[in-house]
């Protein structure tokens, strides 16, 4: 049985996207650490749902260490969705502070905005219209 998840992003600026997770997107952080390994923080967008995203910077003392992981992303293989109640408080939100674009409505009945965190990861905020 599963009872949480979370996805893990390999920044490459640890500031950078710790910055942009908490101040721009209003994540909480639950924890945050630093080792010779790297450093890298579990972020919580509240409400009672718990831990769902993490950041971590490698460091070359991390087995796992990619050099690809300091250079942005070059596709959208992989998106973050996230749902709201209001695009248009979004909007408001990050008018002036990050670039997005939309909002625009889709065809299957939600609006979207998409943004990208600083590594060029896409995320979509979007908003299900009711019937």
């Amino acid at each position: 049985m599963i009872v949480g998840m979370k996805t893990v992003i390999r920044c490459a600026d640890y500031a950078r996207s710790r910055a942009f997770y908490s101040r721009v997107m209003g994540f909480a952080v639950v924890e945050e650490w630093e080792e010779v390994q790297g450093r890298g923080c579990i972020f919580s967008p509240g409400l009672g749902l718990g831990p769902c995203l993490e950041i971590y910077q490698m460091t070359e003392a991390d087995r796992r260490f990619q050099a690809a992981f300091g250079q942005p992303l070059g596709n959208d293989k992989v998106d973050v969705q996230l749902r709201t109640h209001s695009v248009d408080e979004w909007v408001e939100r990050l008018r002036g502070q990050w670039d997005f674009a939309g909002p625009n409505d889709l065809p299957w009945g939600q609006t979207w905005i998409q943004l990208r965190d600083p590594d060029q990861l896409l995320i979509a905020i979007y908003q299900e219209h009711r019937s």
